[in-house]
């Protein structure tokens, strides 16, 4: 659009006014006057883009350019929308000049843009389909279809502990063991648990309670310590046993039982399995989907191109 305004006298898109200006009245002047003043504001405002915030050479920055950055950072380290506005005109200018300089036609830069890009597709695309496994009714229903199976067993248990240290030789060990047959013997004469534990377990956090280790889930401790006190009724004692921390010796507070978390509980590992079983599906889905050829045999030479690059630099 060609377009020029003087004292109300100008040219629009071609249509001139008339040179003598008393060919118009002065109504008209005034009314062709703020016509010509209007369009011009709209041809002006027309020519901007608000989601732009800069330009460097020929590449623009837009709003959500600089959104982004600002997600990148941690929030500790979370720039202000000025502060991320002068990092991306820097980072641009250094990307101007290589693209001038023709490092974008570069083969290893080829490669690592398309890695970033590679890279951005993919988390932009997980993030999709992975979105949509994790919505709160999608992981409600998880939970009410999985809720017995998220059951894990518990024990309450009361211990002594020997401790011997790892990698000790078979003196040391003969002596926890003597120790251990005497609290054993102590527990037998008819002392309660609580006080030989109390005055004599190595585990002082628990010793303060009298051995009590309160409810313990299956999976926090040793896998033979949670064995040893999954078989003990209520009242029953284990026979002395060793794991990795030393000699043990047990009272069960509770029978085992099983327990089934809330929802809330249960939540984190909801959504991670609701995430990794999505992930699996939309890879086999892709993999029957689109074809892939790959050709293993050309990695050694490909390792060789890059090992001789590095030792360039």
């Amino acid at each position: 659009m060609h377009l020029f305004v003087s004292d109300g006298l100008g040219a629009v898109d071609g249509v001139v006014c008339p040179e003598d200006r008393t060919a118009l009245r002065p109504g008209l002047r005034r009314a062709w006057r703020c016509c010509a003043w209007v369009l011009l504001a709209l041809t002006l405002g027309a020519c901007q883009d608000e989601s732009l915030v800069a330009e460097v050479g020929k590449r623009d920055i837009s709003k959500a350019d600089v959104s982004a950055l600002i997600a990148s950072r941690s929030s500790r380290e979370r720039p202000t929308s000025g502060e991320a506005l002068d990092a991306l005109v820097e980072r641009s200018l250094l990307a101007e000049e290589a693209r001038r300089s023709g490092l974008h036609e570069d083969a290893a830069v080829q490669a690592r843009l398309r890695s970033a890009e590679r890279e951005v597709l993919a988390h932009a695309l997980l993030d999709k389909h992975l979105a949509e496994v994790t919505t709160e009714a999608r992981l409600r229903e998880r939970y009410a279809a999985t809720r017995e199976q998220l059951g894990r067993r518990e024990v309450h248990v009361r211990q002594l502990l020997v401790r011997v240290p790892p990698g000790a030789d078979d003196e040391t060990r003969a002596r926890a063991q003597s120790r251990m047959n005497a609290l054993f013997a102590r527990l037998a004469g008819g002392e309660p648990f609580e006080k030989v534990a109390s005055e004599t377990s190595e585990e002082t956090v628990s010793a303060a309670r009298g051995g009590d280790l309160g409810p313990v889930l299956e999976g926090q401790v040793d896998d033979v310590f949670f064995t040893e006190a999954a078989q003990l009724s209520k009242g029953e004692r284990s026979r002395p046993f060793s794991t990795a921390y030393g000699l043990h010796l047990l009272e069960a507070v509770a029978d085992m039982k099983t327990v089934v978390p809330t929802f809330e509980e249960a939540r984190g590992r909801l959504e991670s399995d609701a995430r990794r079983d999505a992930q699996a599906r939309l890879m086999k889905e892709l993999r029957e989907r689109i074809a892939v050829k790959t050709h293993p045999e050309r990695l050694d030479a490909a390792a060789s191109v890059a090992t001789s690059q590095t030792g360039k630099e």
